[in-house]
């Protein structure tokens, strides 16, 4: 009797034991996957977001060098540049530019010019010493000793914050000899290390960017002619930890650090005394490619990074699975998960969304791209094949932008072509496509519009719309575009490429005729003053 009846006693608890043990390693499992889906999650988006400001960072460091860029075209523009008109024009930009710290104009100084330009700035100076040296640290100011030549800041903006630096001959600080020398000799932006400001010994550490600016009617082909043909530097001084400090990261704590890498070696720009870690899923690094030097951005993820792995989970769900049985635990942490992975799922679906968006449209302009733009186009030859119908293609290129890329620098030009876009999209109708094709050259295609009033009306509109001018800034100066057009009409023959290209052909020869008019491919031109614009 002890045998028989123990062994239905056992069998119980052999099976309470096996299903218990099945379902605490079935829940185990999948917490573990789902845990480390979560913490795969979770890196992703802290590399995502590393990613994001990484190239938030390089695009404010471009900017910066088209600032320069833009001084050195208001240099090449004058003759003489008086401190007033220096004055005003860098108020007006660095407006724009908060992660700017200061810009500074340093001519070339031959000792028989020293006296002259000692003589204009000690009254400007904070202590009257003329053109002077400082320590490393930037504490301890002197009279420069003699030398050959000196680059001393003579314009200093914003003047109040930098009064301290009129004066200072940069060639004799050693951060900048190398900069200045290699900028001299290729004629190009050279960076250098960071240093202590005078204006802020104590504070973050700041780098100056060295802008060449050689006198116009001289050659500069060689390096012997540059150094013959040089006027001065464009100093633009940054402070690196303004540039990623402040950077939004949501809720998350990250470090971001600047080291500078040159010729293997790697020293800590913000903060100072940083130390590169090993990349690691908590870790990640960029490097950032700057004028003359190599910038390795560092992001640490700090607070909150994997608390989801924390051990309290697991024991209360292996309580709750000792409690209720293994098999509820599994359809709750099943359901659990399915969730997860839904939400996922919708993440991804959303951020593809993204990409085909990116895809097909201009990031400059929101307009339509050649992509998209070709794909309608190829819709609208087909549909007039079924149907009939007209369609037109127009294409249109900027007279005169060119001019206004090289005088006022790109990002002037990017603010014409959105400004281009917004007038086009405002133009024509709802069943009408505007698209950027790329550059300076736009494209409408007009279905169900034939040669006529109509389009001729639309055309005028067109060239008169886009011909007003255009403010570069709410108090800055105004710019102007004409418009060339070209219309080819489909003929149930021609490909997507033929008709592009025989709309081109048209704009061309409106071009060549005087600019600011449209022609109709095969017909003759018109102006805008026989359109009675």
């Amino acid at each position: 009797m002890g045998l028989r009846s123990w062994q239905p006693e056992g069998g119980y608890w052999w099976r309470m034991a096996l299903t218990g043990s099945l379902g605490i390693v079935i829940a185990l499992v999948s917490y573990l996957y789902g845990a480390a889906l979560e913490r795969d999650i979770e890196t992703r988006e802290f590399q995502r977001l590393a990613q994001v400001q990484y190239q938030n960072t390089r695009e404010l460091l471009r900017r910066s060098t088209q600032v320069l860029l833009a001084f050195r075209g208001f240099f090449a523009a004058s003759e003489q540049v008086e401190r007033d008109e220096y004055a005003r024009f860098a108020g007006e930009i660095l407006a724009h530019y908060p992660e700017i710290y200061a810009i500074h104009w340093a001519p070339k100084v031959v000792p028989a010019q020293r006296a002259a330009l000692e003589a204009e700035i000690r009254a400007l100076q904070a202590v009257p010493l003329g053109i002077f040296d400082t320590d490393a640290r930037g504490k301890l100011l002197y009279p420069a000793t003699a030398r050959e030549l000196y680059f001393p800041v003579q314009y200093a903006e914003p003047y109040a914050a930098n009064r301290k630096v009129v004066g200072l001959d940069t060639l004799g600080r050693s951060t900048n000899q190398t900069a200045i020398r290699a900028a001299t000799a290729s004629g190009e932006q050279q960076l250098t290390p960071v240093f202590p400001l005078i204006q802020d010994p104590d504070g973050p550490l700041a780098t100056a960017l060295y802008q060449p600016v050689f006198a116009s009617d001289l050659p500069t082909a060689s390096a012997e002619q540059r150094q013959q043909a040089l006027q001065g530097f464009l100093i633009l001084l940054l402070r690196p930890s303004l540039l990623v400090e402040g950077l939004p990261f949501g809720e998350r704590k990250i470090a971001v650090r600047l080291y500078d890498r040159q010729d293997a070696q790697l020293a800590a720009i913000h903060p100072r005394g940083a130390s590169l870690q090993e990349p690691a899923e908590n870790v990640v690094h960029h490097e950032l490619r700057v004028p003359g030097r190599t910038w390795v951005m560092e992001f640490v993820a700090e607070e909150g990074f994997g608390e989801s792995l924390h051990i309290q989970p697991v024991l209360l769900m292996l309580s709750l699975l000792l409690l209720t049985g293994a098999s509820l635990v599994f359809l709750d942490r099943s359901h659990r998960s399915s969730q997860a992975l839904q939400t996922t799922n919708a993440e991804l679906l959303r951020r593809q969304q993204e990409l085909d968006d990116l895809a097909h449209y201009d990031p400059l302009t929101g307009l339509p791209n050649r992509l998209l733009l070709y794909d309608r186009i190829a819709m609208a030859l087909a549909a007039q094949r079924r149907q009939g119908g007209s369609l037109a293609v127009c294409v249109l290129d900027l007279d005169g932008f060119k001019t206004i890329n090289d005088r006022f620098g790109h990002p002037a030009g990017d603010l014409v072509l959105r400004e281009v876009a917004r007038r086009l999209q405002a133009l024509v109708r709802s069943s009408d496509t505007a698209a950027r094709l790329g550059g300076d050259e736009f494209v409408v295609l007009l279905p169900g519009l034939a040669a006529g009033a109509t389009l001729h009306q639309l055309m005028q509109r067109l060239i008169a719309r886009l011909g007003e001018p255009i403010a570069l800034a709410d108090d800055g100066p105004q710019v102007q575009v004409s418009t060339s057009i070209g219309i080819a009409f489909a003929d149930g023959q021609q490909s997507v490429d033929s008709l592009i290209h025989q709309a081109d052909v048209a704009m061309y020869q409106a071009k060549h005729v005087g600019k600011g008019c449209y022609r109709i491919y095969g017909a003759p031109a018109v102006s805008v003053e026989q359109a009675g614009v």
